[in-house]
């Protein structure tokens, strides 16, 4: 086909080209000739024995809307030429505007999957997060920490206050007479600085008055000193001292201080000192992370409220190992150029959700578990023996089998609201009023009649008189009423 033929049948696509010299072809102004610098380097001088009388050659630009192949046809230039003939050689040019079939090369980055990238950073993180806090919480020390000390509750004595063993336990039922009780542990001295935490196992039917240690050294044997406690829904979290609380020294005693208004009798089951190291460390949070979390009540709330007395919860280190992931990947795409995966990002955060959930299910099918064998196949009252609050359940059976048959009036005093609902559900069918002073107001002696009863639960709201049978109120009116039944905690009375 000729050139001529060739403007005419693609005018559009031609337009101000001149194809019959290549050097003028890099001159041209039209459709095809955009910004693009095109400039053809001649070809080395090959020997005549190796040089071919024909060569091609492939050339490819791109711009914003399309991509350009142009295609040169070339021969050979003889020898001895001079002009643009010897310099790039005269022969047929084509063009065509067929689109690039080769792809740009995929962008910067990390070579593994996302979550593969996600999944590593996380661990790493985390591996990070728990060296950090394990080296610094051991002290600098290794392996070298002596055996803790341990004191059953059993133990323990009363120097003020009234109580009784129960088992391995010490229950305090009764502060001494100046409203304070104070209990002392049977110890050999040892050196403060070898130990650092004091823990406690308290149990209590509600939140006790003020709880401290109280401790004694030998180089000031005259002087207590003394740290309070802090206090959880499922008891007392442990203790960290230090020479700045007067822990130094040799310690003699050791001791635990009940400040007044004890209303509530108080379980102390054990007495624990720890040192601090790196392997007792990560140990000691081992067995934390993978205890068992009983359901209480205010589970639904506190689902993990024992966490608040770990040295470093679960949830605070997921916490951190997320922060630190996040900011590593984010600095690595900045330092290397990758583009920023939102995936990655959202791997992080919902493996470190995931992470949190699959203990929170392990302890779920756990406690199923223990209920299931502790539970299944036995009678109601069976059940109620089995369950945590056996002893309230035995306690209201013996005032329900004082009531009559016939369902009467039984006012119902607790000073705790948990406790007094629980008594009261074990009371029905008897028509039962929980006579709470923080919500309710209180009956008066007016509105109770002849044959209704007064029930104390470990409530100290009224008083009873024996000497003149009369319910007596805070502030001094009575009500006529005779004792029925009286038990270790709660007291049954009748109207008359």
């Amino acid at each position: 086909m000729e050139h001529a033929s060739l403007r005419r049948h693609y005018p559009h696509r031609y337009q101000g080209c001149d194809l019959t010299a290549s050097h003028a072809f890099l001159r041209a102004r039209g459709p095809l000739a955009f910004e693009a610098n095109v400039t053809p380097i001649a070809p080395r001088r090959q020997p005549r024995e190796t040089r071919k009388t024909r060569s091609s050659e492939h050339r490819t630009f791109r711009d914003d809307a399309r991509a350009v192949t142009i295609r040169a046809w070339k021969r050979a230039p003889r020898r001895g030429a001079r002009g643009p003939a010897a310099r790039f050689g005269k022969g047929i040019t084509s063009l065509t505007t067929a689109k690039a079939t080769a792809q740009l090369a995929a962008g910067p980055g990390p070579r593994a999957s996302w979550w593969l990238v996600a999944a590593g950073l996380f661990v790493l993180a985390l591996a990070v997060v728990l060296a950090f806090a394990v080296v610094r919480s051991g002290g600098g020390r290794l392996a070298d920490a002596p055996a803790p000390i341990v004191a059953d509750g059993a133990e323990l004595a009363a120097v003020q206050g009234t109580g009784r063993k129960d088992g391995q336990a010490f229950v305090l039922e009764a502060p001494g007479p100046e409203g304070i009780a104070v209990l002392t542990a049977k110890l050999a001295p040892f050196r403060a600085q070898d130990f650092s935490r004091v823990e406690w196992s308290i149990f209590s039917a509600q939140a006790p008055p003020e709880l401290a240690v109280v401790w004694r050294t030998r180089e000031h044997p005259k002087r207590n000193y003394t740290k309070r406690l802090r206090w959880l829904m499922s008891g007392a979290a442990p203790l960290e001292l230090s020479a700045e609380d007067g822990w130094s020294g040799t310690i003699t005693g050791v001791g635990l201080l009940v400040g007044p208004g004890l209303t509530m009798p108080l379980r102390v089951g054990t007495l624990r000192i720890a040192s601090h190291s790196a392997t007792v460390t990560a140990a000691e949070w081992l067995r934390q992370w993978t205890e068992p979390h009983p359901l209480r009540g205010y589970s639904v709330n506190f689902p993990f409220d024992a966490e608040r007395a770990h040295d470093l919860p679960a949830l605070t280190a997921v916490a951190g190992a997320e922060a630190l992931a996040i900011g590593l990947y984010l600095l690595l795409a900045r330092w290397r150029g990758w583009p920023r995966d939102r995936r990655v990002l959202w791997g992080v955060f919902v493996g470190g959700w995931l992470l949190l959930d699959l203990r929170w299910q392990a302890n779920l099918w756990r406690e199923a578990r223990e209920r299931g064998l502790r539970f299944a196949g036995k009678t109601t009252a069976e059940m109620h023996l089995a369950a945590d609050d056996a002893a309230l359940y035995q306690l209201i059976e013996k005032m329900k089998g004082a009531l009559p048959a016939t369902p009467s009036r039984v006012f119902l005093y607790c000073d705790n609201d948990n406790l007094c609902v629980r008594a009261a559900f074990m009371l029905y069918p008897q028509n039962v009023y929980r006579a709470f002073h923080w919500r309710r107001t209180l009956p008066a002696p007016e509105e109770m009649h002849a044959g209704d009863h007064v029930l104390l639960v470990y409530s100290r709201t009224l008083g009873y008189d024996p000497e003149h049978h009369a319910v007596v109120w805070s502030d001094g009116r009575t009500k006529p009423a005779d004792e029925v039944l009286l038990e270790p905690g709660a007291l049954l009375l009748r109207v008359r």
